[in-house]
């Protein structure tokens, strides 16, 4: 609807225009053959550039709703008075051309540069200037009494053969300069509508980019952070278990939950840290040993045994460091939510040139804390970095139906690398 409203505001406005430029034009035509007139410096023919003036304005003024209709009538008053032998009291109203010729100029340049039709409009014209400039009736004349073309068109016809010429030019030059203001304002209209496809285009790519940057930093946050939350869950939880009957407990159980949180918060200042550094910076430098120990000794403080064995090369990508870390710490955050066991082993191994994490935990499944918040987005998230990685992620029963198994192979680097070129190879 506003749309619509729009739209006629703005062709209201354009009327308006129109209206206001032909007062002006024709105030100022007027007003010259009033000067014209009180001089006493005028053609002969005055009361003929009288009629020539407004029909001129009166045509400009409905060729906009009636431009067929006007077309029409202007043709035919043009050819009226100029090939039509005019009656004793009509003998004012002949002009000889050019002058005769310009209220159909005109109406024929506004409808060829707007949006009317071009091969009628122009054939019209031309035709009838062509009758108009040429002197056909002596031609015609001529031919009639037996006198050889060739004759005739080297005679003496009264008019100036470049004058002729040149009235020719300037009304083929009508048609023409209509026709390429045509063809411009069509070229910009069809900018101005590939330009809106653009900007939808582009309102739709920044919206992608924007869901992709909530993904990925609600993706960063969980990694970071969910493993470590929930450790500090399961330390209180435990801790709240014990205050009863030991609570000379309590007091290690609070500074490990002191410095879980301080971890915490510290993971979240690196989240952030990261989301505010340039690209070349985001990427951290722990290693994966010393990260992995880390994790398990979060785990064994609260009562895991977690056997870990470690085969990576010490040139492992910044990338798929931070993947195989983020397969780590989701499979151990799941063990210790959804899981009875308490025991978790970790292989990490790149002897064959691809990268194989595997974490398993031999079960049974179980809430351990029904009260702690669920339904996150864990899996997902490390399936997509998997996938980004160009690997597969597989999550189920081990291999001989019992427990859980987390396991996530990467392809080598060689062979990611020749996949990217490749891929930037066809699309280029």
């Amino acid at each position: 609807m506003e749309a619509v409203q729009t739209n006629g505001t703005a062709t209201t406005d354009r009327g308006r225009t129109r209206l206001v430029v032909l007062a002006l034009v024709g105030a100022a035509y007027f007003g010259g053959l009033a000067v014209a007139l009180r001089l006493e410096w005028y053609p002969q023919a005055l009361p003929g550039y009288l009629y020539l003036g407004v029909v001129a304005l009166v045509a400009c003024a409905t060729l906009h709703r009636w431009p067929v209709e006007t077309l029409v009538v202007v043709t035919a008053f043009t050819a009226y008075t100029t090939l039509a032998p005019l009656p004793p009291a009509l003998y004012g109203l002949y002009l000889g051309p050019p002058e005769a010729l310009v209220p159909l100029a005109v109406v024929v340049f506004l409808t060829i540069s707007g949006r009317g039709p071009v091969l009628a409009t122009g054939a019209t014209f031309v035709t009838l200037s062509v009758l108009v400039v040429l002197p056909w009736r002596d031609v015609a004349a001529a031919g009639v009494q037996g006198v050889p073309l060739s004759q005739v068109l080297l005679s003496d016809a009264g008019q100036d053969r470049s004058v002729v010429l040149g009235r020719l030019l300037a009304c083929g030059i009508v048609v023409t300069v209509a026709v390429l203001l045509r063809r411009q304002r069509e070229a910009t209209t069809e900018l101005a509508r590939t330009n809106r496809e653009l900007l939808v285009l582009r309102a739709g790519e920044v919206a992608r980019i924007s869901e992709h940057e909530r993904t990925r930093i609600a993706r960063d946050v969980h990694d970071e952070v969910g493993h470590h939350v929930a450790a500090l869950v399961i330390r209180a939880q435990a801790a709240l278990r014990v205050a009863d009957d030991h609570p000379e407990q309590l007091a290690p159980a609070m500074r490990d939950i002191a410095a879980g949180g301080q971890d915490v918060l510290g993971r979240i200042r690196g989240v952030l840290r990261v989301l505010r550094a340039a690209p070349a910076e985001a990427a951290g430098t722990t290693s994966v040993v010393d990260e992995l120990a880390l994790m398990t000794g979060r785990l064994t403080s609260l009562g895991y045994e977690v056997e870990s064995m470690v085969h990576l090369g010490d040139d492992l990508p910044t990338e798929r460091r931070v993947t195989v870390l983020a397969v780590v710490r989701e499979g151990l955050t799941n063990a210790m939510l959804h899981s009875s066991a308490h025991r978790v082993h970790v292989t990490l191994d790149d002897t064959s040139g691809a990268t194989v994490v595997t974490v398993t935990d031999p079960g049974p499944a179980r809430e351990r804390f029904p009260d702690v918040p669920r339904g996150g987005a864990g899996i997902p998230s490390m399936r997509d970095r998997v996938r980004a990685a160009g690997g597969s992620l597989t999550t189920g029963p081990g291999p001989d139906g019992t427990g859980w198994r987390v396991r996530a192979e990467l392809p080598a680097t060689t062979v990611v690398a020749a996949a990217s070129a490749s891929s930037a190879g066809r699309a280029a």
